[in-house]
C-alpha cells in the first residue's frame, strides 16, 4: 500500500509537471499549510506606566481645553517623539504674528526622555507646505534609519497650477525627514489615493508597515455614495520603490478589507496600527466613531494581509465614569522601542467637549 501511495503521488508530480501546474499548486498549498498551524498568542494585557501618561497641547485652546489626538511615536537620537494631532486656534489663543504658519488643523511633535512625561516642541514644519492644507493624523516609522511620514490632508493648488486629481476629501501624503521636526514633501501630490470600487475619494489614518518586499498601507474610508460608514482599505508598494502615487496596487479593491460587523464598533472602523510578533501580525483599531464611546479592538492575521478579529469585545475599552477617558479610549498607535517592549499610545477624552489627551501602557502579548 506504501509503495502504491508513493507512486501514485510520483505520477500525479510527473502529469503536473508536464502540464506547468506543479510550481502553481505547491504555490497554493504552502501559504494554506502556514496559515492553518499559525495562531495568535492567547492573551494580550496591559501593564501601567511606572507613573500615569497622561498629554495634552495647550497652545490652540488654552490650558482648560488641553487638545491632543492621533498619537505615533518613534525613538530618535536618544530621545522619543510624539506626533499628534492639533485642532484650529481659538480667536483667544491664536497668535496675532501667526504669518503663513498653519492656524488650522495641523500636527505637532513633542519629546520626551521616559515615555511618560512629555514637552512640546512645536507644530510639525513641512517643506512644499503650501501644496496642503493640513498634516493630520500623522504615521511616523523609521525605516532603514530615515523617518518617514504618511498624513492627511487635502491638497492646495499653488498659483498657476492645478493636480489633475479632483478629489475634495483628504488623502495620504507622504513627507521624510531627517530630526524628526523638518519633513520635506516627496511629491506636489498626495502620495495615495483609493482606487477601488466601493469608496469615495478619500483616505486618512493611514498605517504602513514591511510585509516582505512589500510596503502594506491601510486607510480607513467611506462607502459611496453615502459616506455614513467608515470602513478601512489596504494596498502596497515595492519596499524599494519611492511609494509615489503610481506605485502602490490596492488589494481591497472589490469590498474593503476589515468592516464594522460588532455592537461596540457601531458605524466606524478606523485607525488601524500594526506590530508583528513571532510571526503574527496584530491590528489594533479603534471602533466606533469619535462622537460616540470610541473603544480599541484587536485583528490578527498570518500574512500581514488578511486579517480576522481576535476576539469580539474591545480589549481597551473607554476608561470609567468620572475619569479622564470615560467617553473614549481611541485611536491607538502602537510603538515598538529598541529593547522589543511595545506601547500602545491612544486617546481619550471624558466628555463629548473634544478636550482630547493621550496616555500610553505597555502591551504584553502571553502565549
Amino acid at each position: 500500500m506504501q509503495r502504491e501511495s508513493v507512486s501514485t503521488k510520483n505520477r500525479l508530480s510527473a502529469f503536473l509537471t508536464a502540464v506547468g501546474l506543479l510550481s502553481v499548486v505547491t504555490e497554493i498549498l504552502m501559504p494554506l499549510r502556514a496559515t492553518a498551524e499559525s495562531h495568535p498568542c492567547a492573551k494580550i494585557s496591559f501593564k501601567p506606566m511606572p507613573s500615569p501618561m497622561q498629554y495634552g497641547d495647550t497652545t490652540r485652546c488654552g490650558a482648560e481645553h488641553p487638545f491632543a489626538k492621533d498619537p505615533t511615536v518613534i525613538r530618535h537620537n536618544g530621545r522619543y517623539l510624539m506626533y499628534y494631532s492639533v485642532c484650529a486656534y481659538d480667536k483667544a489663543h491664536r497668535p496675532r504674528d501667526l504669518g503663513e504658519k498653519p492656524g488650522g488643523w495641523w500636527g505637532a511633535v513633542a519629546e520626551s526622555s521616559d515615555l511618560v512625561h512629555w514637552k512640546r516642541i512645536g507644530d510639525i514644519e513641512i517643506e512644499g507646505s503650501k501644496f496642503i492644507s493640513a498634516a493630520v493624523a500623522p504615521c511616523v516609522k523609521k525605516i532603514d534609519g530615515k523617518i518617514h511620514m504618511f498624513h492627511q490632508a487635502r491638497h492646495q493648488a499653488a498659483e498657476g497650477k492645478k493636480w489633475y486629481y479632483t478629489s475634495k476629501n483628504a488623502l495620504i501624503w507622504h513627507a521624510t525627514s531627517e530630526d524628526g521636526i523638518h519633513f520635506k514633501c516627496a511629491d506636489t501630490k498626495p502620495a495615495f489615493a483609493p482606487q477601488n470600487k466601493w469608496s469615495i475619494d478619500r483616505a486618512i489614518d493611514a498605517e504602513f508597515y514591511r510585509v516582505g518586499d512589500r510596503l502594506m498601507l491601510m486607510y480607513a474610508t467611506r462607502e459611496k455614495p453615502d459616506a455614513k460608514i467608515q470602513r478601512l482599505g489596504i494596498a502596497w508598494a515595492p519596499y524599494e520603490s519611492d511609494w509615489a502615487l503610481d506605485k502602490w496596487t490596492e488589494l481591497s479593491i472589490e469590498k474593503p478589507f476589515f468592516e464594522p460587523e460588532l455592537p461596540w464598533e457601531m458605524k466606524c472602523i478606523e485607525a488601524p496600527t500594526v506590530v508583528e510578533r513571532n510571526g503574527i501580525w496584530y491590528m489594533f483599531y479603534a471602533g466606533a466613531y469619535n462622537h460616540e464611546r470610541q473603544q480599541i479592538g484587536v485583528a490578527w492575521s498570518s500574512d500581514g494581509v488578511n486579517f480576522k478579529r481576535w476576539r469580539d469585545t474591545p480589549v481597551f475599552p473607554h476608561g470609567k465614569p468620572g475619569t479622564w477617558n470615560a467617553w473614549e479610549s481611541g485611536h491607538p498607535g502602537l510603538f515598538v522601542d529598541d529593547d522589543g517592549r511595545v506601547y500602545l499610545f491612544y486617546q481619550g477624552k471624558a466628555t463629548l467637549k473634544g478636550d482630547y489627551q493621550l496616555s500610553c501602557t505597555e502591551v504584553v502579548f502571553e502565549d
